[in-house]
């Protein structure tokens, strides 16, 4: 949506105005300003009269409550305590989609990071399939841990403005596997530990069922093997991605998903802040990081991202 400000005249001030209950006379004068920074005020963002993305999004959140109270519900709240993320509103330009590197069940990720001061935790988590192929009762099931425009970290790239500027997407998913062995860490050097050689199994040791494996069309950070992101995962993934772009005017074709059309899987592992930065859009993890593997390209997700 445009940015308005006391002066401005049109259509989008209309709107405006019919979201604050006033008469829509197209005209931004101090009526319409007074009831802004009342508005403001009530939402605890900054005061300033101006209308921008934080404002309009607050803005819309309410109506939509109002007036489409039996709507069904894209995603549901569960969200972290007031001290597990920081509470200042900020503007959305791209997405970062992650893995946990963990078990299937959105609600323990999110108590997890509840349970820590460092403020790490992403907005968004869904929930996947167990990797003993036994339990998929929150697959696919998307739960909002942070506020919409607030932010915690969530790259690991120090003091970037790429944390606050994006919202975070996590897949329950234990990410990279490993055929016949596992490795361990011991005395900060891997040690690899053997088992059965046609079975998977995770960084931790946990056999996997073959089920639940992914095997790339060719390594990805020097692996062959994921755990498996679910049908229903990459479903809700997909309208997820489409909310926020329309909700936050994120263009969700740009950033991985054109790079994929260019670079193919390759796109994956190429890591710059700066392409970041420059061109909102979705990324993965590991474009801005690059000890990271997620997300990791399996077909799916691929064929999902260039459908947008």
């Amino acid at each position: 949506m445009k940015t308005l400000k006391l002066h401005s005249r049109g259509q989008e001030v209309k709107q405006l105005q019919l979201l604050l209950n006033l008469l829509p006379d197209g005209i931004f004068g101090p009526q319409t300003h007074k009831a802004v920074l009342f508005f403001q005020k009530s939402q605890n963002i900054a005061v300033d009269g101006i209308v921008g993305p934080v404002t309009w999004s607050l803005l819309c959140d309410g109506w939509e409550m109002l007036n489409n109270p039996n709507k069904e519900e894209l995603f549901s709240e569960y969200l972290l305590p007031n001290y597990a993320y920081h509470n200042q509103p900020t503007e959305k330009k791209s997405i970062f989609l992650h893995h946990t590197a963990g078990w299937q069940n959105p609600y323990r990720v999110i108590d997890d990071w509840g349970q820590r001061p460092h403020k790490v935790a992403t907005e968004f988590v869904i929930g996947g399939q167990s990797i003993q192929n036994d339990n998929s009762d929150h697959d696919g099931k998307i739960l909002q841990a942070i506020p919409n425009n607030y932010w915690a970290w969530h790259l690991g790239i120090g003091n970037n403005p790429l944390h606050s500027q994006s919202i975070g997407v996590e897949l329950c998913s234990f990410g990279r596997l490993t055929k016949g062995y596992f490795e361990k860490d011991e005395n900060g050097k891997p040690k690899s530990i053997t088992r059965a050689k046609n079975s998977y199994f995770t960084y931790v040791g946990q056999e996997v069922d073959p089920e639940q494996v992914e095997k790339l069309t060719e390594p990805f950070k020097g692996f062959s093997f994921y755990h498996k992101y679910s049908e229903k995962q990459l479903q809700s993934l997909k309208k997820l991605l489409h909310h926020l772009g329309n909700k936050h005017n994120i263009d969700i074709r740009e950033g991985l998903p054109n790079l994929i059309q260019k670079k193919g899987v390759k796109a994956f592992e190429i890591v710059s802040k700066n392409m970041c930065l420059n061109t909102p859009g979705i990324w993965a993890h590991s474009n801005v990081n690059c000890s990271k593997n997620d997300i990791s390209p399996q077909e799916g997700l691929v064929v999902m991202l260039l459908e947008l």
